[in-house]
């Protein structure tokens, strides 16, 4: 049992609809084919680009999707899983309504993902510390309503990055 498997397990996938067109059930199986993916090549054909976002234009999954990969980032990931989770967050937290979203009364996709990350705030922090900071602190800067805190843990792992040089 993992926290990605029952945050996956939680939402109605084939309820939600996908930037690809489809209902977002073959979501399902995408998560789970990445995060089992132990090479780039196990990853081909499974990314969530163009399901959760088409050029960082929200579909209805895409909230639903946060706390999935926000609870995947605690695991043992391959790299290129790792990363392509961070460069979704971020989309997912920049992006903004699709127009058919926002037609069908879901103009606030944005604000929905970044109301998630929120939730994992501290997961995000502890990738920073351990992972690609530099891409974290990207996402953090349209999370994290405490400024004080962002500027803490950036200044902090500058200092130790140069004490390590």
């Amino acid at each position: 049992m993992t926290a990605w498997r029952l945050e996956l397990g939680r939402h109605d996938w084939p309820a939600l609809r996908c930037g690809c067109g489809r209902s977002g059930a073959h979501l399902a199986e995408s998560f789970r084919r990445l995060l089992a993916a132990r090479s780039a090549r196990e990853t081909a054909g499974h990314t969530l680009e163009n399901h959760l976002e088409v050029q960082s234009m929200l579909f209805e999954v895409a909230p639903h999707a946060v706390p999935v990969m926000l609870a995947a980032l605690a695991e043992d990931l391959h790299d290129c899983v790792r990363r392509h989770f961070l460069g979704m967050l971020e989309y997912l937290v920049t992006g903004e309504s699709h127009r058919s979203e926002a037609e069908a009364g879901r103009p606030d996709l944005a604000e929905e993902c970044v109301a998630a990350a929120r939730e994992g705030i501290v997961t995000l922090y502890a990738e920073a510390v351990s992972g690609d900071a530099g891409a974290v602190f990207d996402i953090l800067e349209f999370v994290d309503e405490d400024e004080d805190r962002l500027e803490f843990y950036r200044s902090a792992l500058a200092a130790d990055r140069s004490e390590a040089r």
